[in-house]
């Protein structure tokens, strides 16, 4: 890998003019990556600056390069890529040169790897790993089918993966994000509130009719009410994965039947008393909590089916649908997360061709209109996010829920494993779009 200052020239053909000293390194390359774009390039020779490069305006126009400035080039066969970084903001390191990252070692290995295709070095680094004074960290980068970590400057944009909602307002992680986003381009930051979403997708006229009712800070009065039409469901408004769910059902006996976790084991109860359901589960009021309708979903047998989309912004700042899959509910499980014992399949696995086509088209129709409504809602840039939804048993579709950070665990399916780089691949995708935007030169290596 060489470094090298560029300059612009006026020229109608993809040329690059390199120093007279570097000509054996250059002379058999036909192709250059800058992120996600390739171009044919021709080679001509320079005896002027030996540490300066001269790209053609036309080539410059075809990889959107943007400004004069130090790049770094790494050279295999026939192709040159210019290489970028981009940080990922963590949190879980371990004392482990082969497992740093713990058991989300692997899939982030597969991240390195997807943003390598692309030119990309992955730098994954946490609170601890920051010189505030030196504006510098020490990252973990995956290289050669091992774990190494360096020196770098501040990348220019970075990934948000903090894993939990409890760990992103710890003092420190909050700190380091203060000072980071003063430098940097964070993308994904932080977790949605339930509410938040549920009232920007109210108001859009082309997603409303997507939104079950949801009741903010419901009152006991309104949980009776609601109990009445139909079963519901109470969640956090901050919650995820599934966590501080209670499903609610009024049976003809006037019982309340409460499905719910304690120490992630499933717990049914029926109460004769309303007021004893209150004291029991909500001993503190249903402040900070949403009350939502259920939905009488399609199922497997008597197992409901939804619907989990991820939905990325590609180098263009346009939103694709990257993965779809279905989830169906474990044995006494509240909802189709995997931890919960749900499980995930393909479309074809549950539905027939022309049954999982229809539907895949349908619920990627939405899956763009949601993603594209939830981001007027916030400044920062959002570069994927997970969506969840449900068909009723007339085909009506339902939007259950909308994430910033989707997970992983869909790639346990063998076939969506086999997508994975593929899905991988986007963050970077954005984050090359991010990175242009900023036009400033990438961190560098020290």
């Amino acid at each position: 890998m060489n470094t090298f200052t560029i300059k612009f020239y006026q020229g109608n053909r993809n040329r690059i003019i390199v120093p007279y000293r570097h000509l054996s390194q250059f002379q058999m390359i036909e192709d250059i990556q800058y992120g996600p774009i390739h171009s044919p390039v021709e080679i001509l020779v320079h005896d002027k600056d030996p540490s300066t490069l001269y790209v053609s305006s036309r080539l410059k126009a075809v990889l959107n390069l943007h400004k004069s400035s130090p790049i770094t080039i790494k050279l295999e066969k026939n192709r040159c890529s210019i290489l970028l970084t981009m940080g990922v903001f963590t949190a879980g390191f371990e004392e482990s040169r082969q497992q740093p990252l713990g058991e989300r070692t692997p899939i982030f290995e597969q991240l390195s790897i997807a943003g390598e295709t692309l030119g990309f070095q992955a730098l994954f680094f946490g609170h601890q790993h920051i010189d505030k004074e030196k504006r510098m960290l020490n990252g973990y980068y995956y290289r050669n089918n091992q774990w190494e970590n360096g020196w770098f400057t501040f990348p220019n944009v970075i990934y948000d993966r903090i894993p939990n909602r409890k760990i992103e307002h710890h003092p420190d992680i909050v700190n380091t994000k203060s000072i980071l986003q003063n430098q940097s381009v964070f993308f994904n930051h932080g977790f949605f509130n339930k509410w938040e979403i549920y009232q920007s997708l109210i108001k859009d006229q082309a997603c409303s009719f997507l939104v079950p009712e949801t009741i903010l800070h419901p009152s006991k009065q309104k949980i009776e009410t609601m109990l009445a039409k139909y079963n519901i469901y109470i969640k956090p408004i901050h919650g995820s994965r599934g966590n501080g769910i209670t499903k609610c059902r009024l049976l003809s006996s006037g019982e309340i039947e409460c499905h719910y976790y304690l120490q992630d084991k499933p717990q049914v109860n029926r109460y004769e008393k309303t007021e004893a359901f209150f004291q029991q589960h909500f001993p503190n009021g249903l402040q900070g909590y949403v009350a939502q309708q259920e939905i009488s979903l399609i199922k497997k047998g008597k197992s409901p089916i939804d619907f989990r989309l991820h939905v990325n912004k590609n180098h263009r700042n346009s939103w694709e649908v990257t993965l779809i899959c279905a989830k169906f509910a474990g044995k006494g499980s509240l909802t189709t997360h995997v931890k919960r014992g749900g499980k995930v399949l393909l479309l074809k696995e549950l539905f027939t061709e022309d049954q999982a086509e229809k539907i895949s088209k349908r619920l990627n129709a939405m899956a763009l209109l949601v993603s594209t409504s939830v981001e007027k809602g916030f400044q920062s840039p959002i570069g994927e996010v997970g969506i969840d939804f449900g068909m009723d048993t007339e085909g009506r579709v339902w939007l259950f829920e909308v994430n910033s950070k989707p997970g992983f665990s869909v790639f346990n399916h063998p076939e969506l494993y086999q997508q994975s780089p593929h899905v991988l691949s986007y963050p970077f995708r954005y984050g090359f779009y991010l990175n242009n935007l900023r036009n400033i030169p990438a961190a560098r290596n020290k």
